[in-house]
């Protein structure tokens, strides 16, 4: 007999060329399947491990969701603690599993209710301050169902509309703009940072907010926004109704170690770049410890 079990998984991006496995290159979903061969726990086949949302190199998670299949023994011997602690000594760090539960065995992890994505847009080169109320008016035009034609790299066979179901500032316990928070039932590929590309656009006054409207209002006629690097992405969150235990611990509150700075510019820009890249580590780092410790 066998279970199915999902795991809340999250990881750094900038060790990984994305989540989804790929020839030669070191990505998560890789070392989740190699975790579990070698705890023969499973066989070497096809993607024995399936994962909720795919992100790009670079792009950090606090939660994604990851299920597999191992036997009834090894889930009644081990439970959640087990399971995480066996994985977590097999895998790097930089990845951590942090939650886990026995779900149906009919569970698709694609099939997630919602996702929630961070950007860092104060950690910029050139953001400028900019008021909460005009980041709110900026992320209020992307709610709502929209053919975000202008706003992703399409791929073939999927549909580029997308329903938003929020798009906030994102704050520091200060108050203070870290960048912004987007939620939706679904994204296409680099919707969120060619969103944060025409944001910092709107900010620092080389496209309009009646451009942006007009590239959603009339995808058919093409503009490029842009696309802002991922290293300030985070997949923050998702919502599967299929694993409340998971969705339980993912509400866990914890204090944020992100403080909102005026970047450094020029060439010192790049050392501030590093000091800010390990305070998002952190910022992954508690929240996983926050279910570890």
């Amino acid at each position: 007999m066998t279970v199915r079990v999902a795991v809340a998984v999250g990881y750094l991006g900038r060790y990984y060329s994305g989540s989804q496995i790929q020839p030669n290159v070191p990505t998560v979903q890789g070392e989740l399947q190699e975790a579990l061969i070698d705890l023969n726990w499973c066989e070497r086949a096809p993607h024995p491990v399936h994962l909720s949302s795919r992100t790009d190199g670079g792009v950090d998670a606090r939660m994604n969701i990851g299920s597999f299949v191992i036997s009834d023994q090894i889930w009644d011997g081990c439970g959640e603690r087990g399971v995480i602690t066996a994985l977590n000594d097999q895998i790097p760090t930089n990845i951590r599993v942090w939650a886990a539960q026995s779900v149906d065995p009919d569970f698709r992890t694609r099939d997630a209710l919602s996702r929630t994505y961070l950007y860092r847009l104060q950690a910029l080169e050139g953001w400028p301050a900019v008021s909460i109320s005009a980041l709110t008016s900026w992320c209020s035009l992307f709610v709502g169902e929209h053919d975000f034609r202008n706003f992703c790299r399409p791929q073939e066979g999927r549909s580029t509309v997308k329903r938003v179901l929020s798009c906030d500032p994102w704050l520091d316990d200060n108050g203070s703009i870290l960048g912004f928070s987007i939620k939706a039932d679904g994204f296409v590929w680099n919707q969120v940072r060619r969103i944060a590309s025409a944001m910092l656009g709107i900010a620092k006054g080389r496209f309009s907010i009646e451009e942006v409207v007009k590239a959603l209002s009339f995808p058919e006629n093409a503009v490029d926004f842009g696309r802002v690097e991922p290293e300030w992405l985070t997949l923050w969150s998702i919502e599967h109704e299929g694993a409340p235990y998971l969705m339980d611990k993912m509400k866990a509150h914890f204090d944020s170690p992100l403080v909102a700075v005026t970047p450094s510019t020029g060439r010192a820009y790049s050392l501030w770049a590093n000091k800010a890249r390990a305070e998002q580590d952190q910022l992954h780092q508690a929240a996983w410890l926050l279910h570890l410790n």
